[in-house]
């Protein structure tokens, strides 16, 4: 999927040829015209490593891409997106991992960088968006 780019994108990718869940989420003021995404990598707390397509025009990130859509490539030439410190959860004061939740959502805001985040470990975000957010990711029913 993923072929060799440039040296600002390593690795690029035609939009065509993967799945529209992992498209990138633009930002509104892109105008989504380009048909490739770069490939880039978050670097977690926890120390684990989330591949991610982003939009070449604005940035924007699309959900984790599985492991299996990097399988031979040279990781050391996609760039690092985000790396995240060891920080204790906000709410519980675990330090196993936290991940940054964005009160803005990178997609719908282009100054989403200035909107406050908060370090919640993997249980408390995940309890966090059930409660909050409980559709957000469940598909809506047809009445």
């Amino acid at each position: 999927m993923f072929k060799p780019g440039d040296a600002v994108n390593p690795y690029t990718a035609s939009k065509c040829d993967m799945p529209t869940t992992k498209w990138p989420r633009h930002r509104m003021s892109c105008s989504q015209t380009s048909e490739r995404v770069g490939l880039g990598k978050v670097i977690c707390s926890s120390g684990s490593v989330q591949f991610k397509a982003y939009c070449l025009e604005c940035g924007g990130r699309g959900p984790d891409l599985p492991h299996t859509h990097v399988e031979g490539l040279d990781l050391d030439r996609i760039p690092t997106m985000t790396q995240h410190d060891v920080i204790p959860c906000e709410r519980c004061g675990s330090t196993e991992g936290t991940e940054v939740h964005h009160w803005a959502p990178w997609h719908l805001f282009d100054d989403a960088d200035e909107w406050p985040t908060s370090n919640l470990c993997k249980s408390c975000h995940t309890r966090w968006h059930r409660i909050v957010t409980p559709n957000m990711s469940t598909p809506r029913s047809r009445t």
